[in-house]
């Protein structure tokens, strides 16, 4: 074997083995596995999960504040004239003191301070509700966060889906008109067609074959925005997998009013920021009444020498306020004020959500009499495609009616895809709306991974219709 075949048998083995591992390294993805990657890997969703977190430690911030308080303190002073370390004492008669201290001009004091809350007014309590309050919304937040990346992932998912057909379509309109300018040049060879047939056919090829190139784009654009939403940092380009079945016309569950402001995450962050204000007004009406805290220290002075004196105390103190220029009145006028701006978010979003309710369930109810209206057409155009085209081929019309039958077909095929694509939509927005919207269980049995794939029906968005 020469030295040329032997390279040439390596390179084939090679070959060989290395396309099944490239095969099984690319990317594949259906929805509940976009779903799943964008649950893990969306920076919005994960901001709102470290606020989260961190209302969580507010909670702890709160609760310690109710805790008693250790601190260790110690400084030096210089004194002009010599200051005692410890107080005089006196026991007996009051111009004979029976202890008296060491002075000193240098001092260094050292000190273990206690201090304990033992009434605030009610706002230590309080402090500690409104931190749960908080964490509570920070949880409804994300909770709304990920039902809008649900439902964003999912109608760009769709909107793919559609664009791939209308790709489909508008390849088949090319092909169909390639086909047409055929038989309109060897007409006008024949001499039965005149140079303007042919000069209409270039001018509709061209515009089909412009309408291809832009739905090619959009494809290319609409697959960036997806890998933006799932939070996708690969340069590469995933292969998409989705069904081709047609749309279920299946029924969806009602618009319910009552089971959407229960379960809504934003409505219930309203009501727990509408709880969390009235607790807020409370704790600043609290503060009119006495701080009330235990406090003590131990520890000791010394002077040069370094001899510590000790000395300890302990007591309760007390704290009232009587004037302060309507500062503690304007404070809980203004928590009023954010309490009835709370009440009425909370009545505007019940609105909003009534709105949503009632637009999501017309457009299922308008996209299902498209749906049945649209593959008519599409079959009635199909069949017009076809004889016109015979009609053409044996004389018996023209070369415009050829060319209206495929635009005819277009535009059915067209409208079909979209009123499909604006029922999924809709299924998706009545259930955002409902709040009843999360991950899907194929989601959570591909969540371990980009790459595995569903044994649902389904092709790579790139594949030819046979």
């Amino acid at each position: 074997m020469t030295w040329s075949k032997r390279l040439f048998t390596v390179s084939v083995l090679a070959a060989v083995l290395l396309a099944p591992g490239a095969a099984v390294a690319q990317e594949s993805f259906t929805l509940p596995s976009l779903l799943a990657y964008a649950a893990r890997h969306n920076p919005a969703l994960k901001m709102t999960q470290r606020n989260v977190e961190i209302e969580g430690e507010g909670i702890r911030a709160a609760q310690a504040d109710r805790m008693p308080r250790i601190d260790l303190t110690g400084g030096y002073t210089r004194y002009r004239y010599p200051a005692p370390l410890t107080p005089i004492v006196i026991t007996s008669l009051p111009m004979l003191a029976s202890d008296l201290p060491d002075f000193e001009k240098n001092v260094y004091d050292g000190f273990a301070t206690f201090s304990v809350p033992l009434f605030k007014g009610g706002r230590l309590m309080r402090g500690v509700t409104i931190a749960e309050l908080k964490r509570s919304m920070a949880r409804d937040f994300h909770t709304r966060n990920l039902h809008e990346l649900i439902y964003n992932v999912t109608a760009v998912y769709y909107k793919l889906a559609q664009l791939n057909e209308l790709l489909r379509a508008s390849e088949a309109q090319v092909k169909g008109l390639e086909s047409h300018r055929r038989d309109v040049e060897l007409a006008l060879k024949a001499g039965t067609a005149p140079k303007l047939d042919l000069l209409k056919a270039d001018t509709e090829l061209g515009a089909a074959i412009e309408r291809r190139i832009q739905t090619r784009n959009a494809i290319t654009n609409t697959r960036e925005l997806l890998k933006t939403l799932i939070g996708m940092d690969d340069p590469g380009d995933p292969v998409i997998l989705f069904d081709d079945s047609p749309t279920p016309g299946a029924s969806v569950a009602k618009a319910d009013l009552e089971g959407a402001l229960a379960a809504r995450p934003d409505f219930k962050a309203a009501q727990s920021k509408v709880r969390m204000l009235e607790e807020r007004v409370a704790s600043a009406e609290g503060k009119r009444l006495p701080d009330i805290y235990g406090a003590g220290d131990y520890g000791g002075k010394a002077g040069d020498r370094m001899s510590f004196k000790e000395n300890w105390s302990v007591g309760v103190r007390l704290f009232l306020p009587i004037f302060d220029f309507g500062r503690i009145g304007a404070e809980v006028d203004r928590e009023r004020l954010e309490l009835m701006k709370a009440k009425e978010e909370q009545r505007a979003l019940r609105l909003t959500i009534t709105r949503e309710l009632k637009e999501a369930q017309t457009s299922i109810v308008d996209a299902d009499e498209r749906i049945a209206v649209s593959e008519k057409a599409v079959l009635s155009a199909r069949e017009q495609v076809r004889i016109e085209d015979l009609r053409y081929r044996s004389g018996d019309n023209t070369s415009t009616d050829v060319i209206n039958a495929e635009a005819a077909l277009i535009r059915s095929r067209a409208d079909l895809c979209q009123a499909r694509f604006d029922r999924r939509v809709a299924v998706a927005s009545l259930s955002k709306a409902m709040g009843t919207m999360d991950l899907p269980a194929g989601a959570q049995a591909e969540g371990r991974g980009p790459g595995i794939t569903s044994a649902a029906p389904g092709r790579p968005m790139t594949e030819e219709a046979k």
